[in-house]
């Protein structure tokens, strides 16, 4: 994990919240987070939730519904099943807040 930059961005769930759970028994939420950009194009970000508010994203939250998060980005890497080194940027949730709108 590299090149950390704290960010606040919103946009609509595009999947349901996937909890899980490692094994120290520690809960780890996924989030699908579909983000506008200004041309009006959907950027997808993996949203990442850890501990109570894991749990708390899982029981509140719901499919297409609009949410805010703050958190840290982070440049993930990976190697495809082709051998290929491929990025995706991350965001560490350290706060999630629900539209009232």
């Amino acid at each position: 994990m590299n090149q950390q930059q704290l960010q606040i961005v919103s946009g609509r769930l595009g999947k349901e919240p996937f909890l899980a759970y490692n094994r120290k028994g520690n809960a780890i939420c996924t989030l699908s987070l579909g983000i506008k950009s200004e041309q009006n194009l959907t950027i997808w970000r993996k949203v990442v939730v850890f501990g109570k508010l894991a749990e708390l994203c899982k029981v509140h939250l719901r499919k297409g519904e609009e949410i805010f998060v703050r958190g840290p980005a982070l440049l993930q890497k990976f190697i495809t099943k082709e051998g290929t080194e491929k990025e995706y940027l991350e965001i560490n949730a350290l706060s999630i807040g629900q539209s009232l709108l």
